[in-house]
């Protein structure tokens, strides 16, 4: 009996060392976005446009799309695009600690044009999130592509939805609609 005890705490002693250093390494890993603020690690595969088709937006006219986090909630929890039109969402951070907007469905199935934390351009734009410092803002320029519903949070470890309540939010992006062409 004391065989079987003391190999079956050995066995629980190196599974929640196993877990331990597991999570060690996630949270070192979640720290390492750049001081852009913007982290591409597990960002694969994003979408994008052609550079002619870049050069014809005119930012200045582009719809600006705020959503706020305030006491760690997202305003408004829940945001409608158009497919196949470019946007600029900018996510302002009106708390005293870091948040970070990660939705990396949504970037990757989607054209980002540009991303920016407080004016610091950064030079990827295949992300998977954007670390927001207090009382600042981020800007991503983006082109609505794929329709669907794309869930974010707020949730500095790596893996999606660990160590997380659940999605903070959702970006709703419409199915873009042909006309009959009836005259």
């Amino acid at each position: 009996m004391e065989k079987m005890t003391a190999l079956l705490c050995r066995k629980l002693g190196r599974h929640i060392l196993n877990w331990g250093a597991a999570m060690m390494a996630v949270s070192v890993l979640a720290a390492c976005a750049a001081p852009s603020g913007v982290a591409d690690f597990a960002a694969v595969g994003c979408k994008q446009i052609s550079k002619r088709a870049e050069a014809k937006i005119n930012w200045a006219r582009v719809p600006e799309i705020e959503i706020r986090v305030r006491d760690g909630e997202f305003s408004p929890m829940v945001t409608r695009l158009q497919q196949g039109r470019p946007y600029v969402l900018r996510i302002r951070n009106r708390d005293d600690g870091l948040r970070v907007f990660r939705a990396r469905e949504f970037f990757k199935d989607n054209a980002v044009i540009a991303v920016g934390v407080e004016g610091q351009r950064a030079p990827e734009t295949c992300i998977a999130s954007i670390s927001i410092p207090a009382r600042q803002s981020a800007e991503i320029r983006i082109v609505a592509i794929t329709d669907g519903t794309f869930e974010f949070e707020d949730n500095v470890v790596l893996l999606p939805f660990i160590m997380s309540a659940g999605p903070s939010g959702a970006i709703i992006i419409d199915e873009r609609r042909e006309t009959a062409g009836i005259n």
